[in-house]
């Protein structure tokens, strides 16, 4: 229910973020022309969707809900 890490570096809206496919590296990229690598080490899955809505600042596309879910597909993931 609390921030526990704000990701910062990138200097403009970020389009794209990623998980390898161990889940423990999420990538960024943004509009600044740079991209990030990060430790997503996180606990569960609910965890990890919560740090992508923080990092990218708004919902999942239907297609990025389709592609990243395994199958799930609610109407919206990110509360805020």
């Amino acid at each position: 229910g609390r921030t526990r890490t704000t990701l910062t570096g990138h200097t403009d809206a970020v389009g794209s973020v990623a998980f390898s496919p161990d889940g423990r590296t999420l990538a960024t990229s943004s509009e600044d022309g740079t991209a990030r690598l990060w430790n997503a080490d996180m606990p569960d899955q609910a965890a990890a969707i919560r740090r992508i809505c923080q990092v990218v600042g708004r919902d999942f596309t239907a297609n990025e809900r389709s592609e990243y879910l395994a199958g799930q597909s609610p109407d919206r993931v990110c509360l805020t």
